[in-house]
């Protein structure tokens, strides 16, 4: 194809047809032009096709692994939320000794066991890391999603964080100060007497302290599931489009 426009040109010159030759020369241009325009349109056509793939499939990894981090908090919340409960009735027994006497030292020990429960919300973040790291997140296009994965690990930190104030103290103060001090009363099923920890003052610390934290911890989480649905949400709209 070049060698036939490259023939048109030397006749032309060589019939002395300058003007036509500077016409033609100017349509050979504009026509080289067009060509280049036309690829670089479909070159760029196939690279949005394909970054739009990738993009729906990295929007479908980070959702699945999302919703099953929502079932995971949505369980410890359950949990810590029945700690709150039986942390507010040991309060209750703490002030009405008549409420205190009448619950046997079993049921006690149970609730005093859920009052202490605690657990760190550990999620599994290798997709939404990969994402990250990789710069694979820059093919997501909507900037609010992308601010939103971003934000992520942030709402996880501040979740966990009284959480972790509940564990350090709980190894520091409550097993040292108040658990291990419990009299025994059988040594058979080394069975304690629970009661008596109500008449110490570390122990009504404690009890005020862990209902206290764990629910600003509760609010936390429920702040964090809040956000993590709402990036659910948004991902799932992505999606379908």
């Amino acid at each position: 194809m070049i060698k036939f426009f490259r023939k048109i040109r030397q006749n032309l010159l060589s019939e002395g047809k300058t003007g036509r030759y500077l016409k033609y020369a100017v349509g050979e241009i504009i026509l080289v032009v067009i060509g280049i325009l036309i690829a670089l349109q479909v070159s760029n056509w196939n690279k949005k096709r394909i970054d739009s793939g990738s993009e729906k499939e990295a929007l479908f990894d980070l959702n699945t692994e999302i919703k099953s981090n929502i079932k995971a908090l949505e369980i410890i919340i359950a949990e810590h939320e029945k700690s709150l409960v039986a942390g507010k009735e040991i309060k209750s027994m703490i002030t009405d000794t008549n409420k205190l006497n009448s619950i046997s030292n079993d049921s006690l020990k149970t609730i005093l066991i859920i009052m202490n429960y605690n657990f760190t919300y550990d999620p599994k973040l290798g997709i939404l890391n990969s994402v990250i790291n990789s710069g694979r997140i820059n093919l997501i296009q909507n900037k609010e999603i992308r601010y939103m994965l971003s934000s992520i690990n942030e709402f996880i930190i501040d979740a966990n964080e009284d959480t972790k104030v509940i564990e350090k103290l709980r190894g520091e103060y409550y097993w040292p100060m108040i658990a291990s001090k419990r009299e025994i009363i059988d040594y058979n099923m080394l069975s304690r007497d629970n009661k008596k920890s109500f008449r110490n003052p570390e122990f009504v610390f404690w009890v005020d302290f862990i209902t206290s934290v764990r629910q600003s911890g509760l609010e936390e989480e429920s702040d964090l599931l809040e956000f993590l649905k709402k990036v659910n949400i948004a991902i799932e709209s992505e999606i379908k489009k």
